[in-house]
């Protein structure tokens, strides 16, 4: 699903530091959002006060959390999407206006039900997965790939569901797409990630 977005972020120096700053957020939320409503032929309404609440929310337990993040640098930076997943999802601040078109699409489009079923939800995923993507690349090296559940419908009626009762879920769902193993008991803290632990023996052992 992102890995054109993705490639176009790789471009940019020092993605890690720049989606920290509430300007480059906006911008680059807004092309997202514009991207897809391209794809499926409807715009995105967006709220820049609820953009603004979602991103310094977001900052605030990032920066909170960031102590630990030497435990698996990688890994929290997948942390740190599904942290911005979730705060966007709290937040809102995109609204579909327009049909938009889905069906019939040539070439076909796997995610048009998904994006039908969940505009805004698509985005925030969309956006974030982007985002980290590019990062785990950038700096690490690292390329990754769609998982399969991703395309699965029925996982995102899930996540929409769980969410909606408990937010702190948007965490482990976004773990569930970036493929790597989630945190479903204490999702929101970073040294509970099965990621986190695991870095931390690596650590111990090579002292």
């Amino acid at each position: 699903m992102p890995e054109q977005g993705a490639r176009h972020l790789t471009d940019v120096s020092d993605l890690r530091h720049r989606v920290r700053r509430l300007h480059w957020f906006r911008q680059s939320f807004r092309e997202s959002a514009d991207d897809i409503g391209r794809r499926f032929n409807f715009s995105y309404a967006i709220d820049d006060r609820a953009l603004a609440d979602a991103f310094f929310h977001w900052a605030s337990v990032f920066e909170s959390e960031r102590a630990d993040s030497q435990r698996n640098l990688r890994d929290f930076a997948i942390y740190a999407g599904g942290l911005m997943l979730r705060e966007l999802c709290c937040a809102d601040p995109a609204h579909r206006t327009g049909t938009g078109q889905f069906d019939n699409l040539i070439p076909p489009e796997p995610m048009a039900k998904i994006c039908d079923f969940w505009p805004e939800g698509f985005l925030y995923a969309t956006y974030c997965l982007t985002l980290v993507r590019a990062i785990l690349e950038q700096d690490f090296d690292v390329r990754t790939s769609d998982n399969p559940l991703l395309k699965d419908l029925r996982v995102w009626e899930s996540f929409r569901e769980n969410f909606r009762e408990i937010p702190g879920l948007a965490v482990p769902f976004f773990d569930v797409f970036m493929g790597v193993e989630p945190n479903w008991i204490f999702p929101e803290h970073f040294v509970g990630r099965p990621g986190a632990k695991a870095g931390a023996l690596t650590a111990d052992k090579k002292v």
